[in-house]
């Protein structure tokens, strides 16, 4: 059995497209949390805005939450949206470390305008942390009975929802 695990949610105030600003709060929540794995919400970089440009995983504005991850050993998932190695754009959930950041979820099952913009995640993540094994979901995922089925059948200890 892994050692135990402290995870926060955390729903700093976002300012509406600004990355810099958003970054910037969440690493002060990550700084306050106290935890090693740290819970934003769904597009919670971008300021909820389905309109926002995507975040690629290197944009600098990233440093500040990525700085907060190594001096706290924390490791955060972050909404926003995000261009896929396909060249799609997906509501994405990236891993933040000290390391940097990497895209380690795509929302499977959109609605409303999302449709509009966005496409589907095709399948659902685990993403593993001190030996946890984490199920991954965007706001309505955990909705939908069958995704949390599906990812629960990849053999999770806990399922995660970034949501509003």
């Amino acid at each position: 059995m892994p050692e135990p695990l402290t995870v926060a949610v955390a729903q700093p105030r976002c300012a509406d497209l600004d990355v810099a600003a958003n970054a910037a709060s969440h690493a002060g929540a990550v700084l306050r949390a106290g935890a090693r794995l740290v819970v934003f919400p769904e597009l919670s970089l971008t300021g909820y805005d389905l309109a926002a440009p995507t975040v690629a995983t290197d944009d600098p504005r990233l440093a500040p939450l990525i700085d907060a991850c190594r001096d706290t050993g924390a490791m955060a998932l972050a909404g926003a949206p995000v261009r896929g190695a396909d060249g799609r754009e997906y509501i994405a959930t990236l891993s933040v470390t000290g390391e940097g950041a990497a895209m380690v979820y795509a929302k499977m099952h959109l609605h409303g305008d999302e449709t509009l913009r966005f496409t589907p995640g095709d399948k659902p993540a685990v993403l593993e942390i001190d030996g946890w094994r984490m199920g991954l979901a965007v706001c309505r995922d955990a909705a939908v009975p069958q995704h949390a089925a599906e990812t629960a059948a990849l053999g999770i200890d806990a399922y995660v929802a970034a949501t509003l």
